[in-house]
């Protein structure tokens, strides 16, 4: 007798779910919509967002952070030990770990960090393409 009703209680349930199955499909979808939206809200515009109309844009220019890492990886920074002895370190992509634009002297220079450990601070021109000067961050 038991197992005849676990058995209608499994067919009451099963036709509970055919019944009602009208209101789960809706709260699927509404489930799916919802993660669908918040998913595609974003906090920040897109990197394709310009000011500029489509002809003003000149791609053939490399931007201001590709002129500062052609310049600086391979560049060989020169500092001495605690021996005095010189000691070379050669800048690589990785190495370049923040770049921040600043004024010198009335003019628009770009300040690298370079370095992990030891580190330094290169200004750079307004275009990236000239050092200008290298401080170290690190003491002797």
């Amino acid at each position: 007798m038991d197992i005849t009703i676990k058995d209608q209680s499994r067919r009451g349930l099963a036709r509970g779910i055919i019944r009602h199955s009208s209101i789960y499909f809706l709260i699927f979808l509404i489930i799916v919509f919802t993660t669908f939206a918040i998913g595609c809200i974003e906090d920040e515009p897109s990197q394709n967002v310009s000011d500029t109309p489509p002809g003003d844009q000149n791609s053939s220019e490399p931007s201001i952070d590709e002129n500062i890492e052609k310049t600086l990886v391979g560049h060989q920074i020169v500092y001495y030990d605690i021996a005095g002895e010189p000691r070379y370190y050669n800048i690589s992509k990785k190495d370049i770990r923040n770049i921040e634009k600043s004024e010198s002297n009335g003019e628009v220079i770009w300040i690298a960090t370079v370095g992990y450990g030891m580190q330094w601070e290169i200004h750079l021109n307004s275009t990236g393409e000239s050092i200008l000067e290298e401080i170290q961050l690190f003491r002797t």
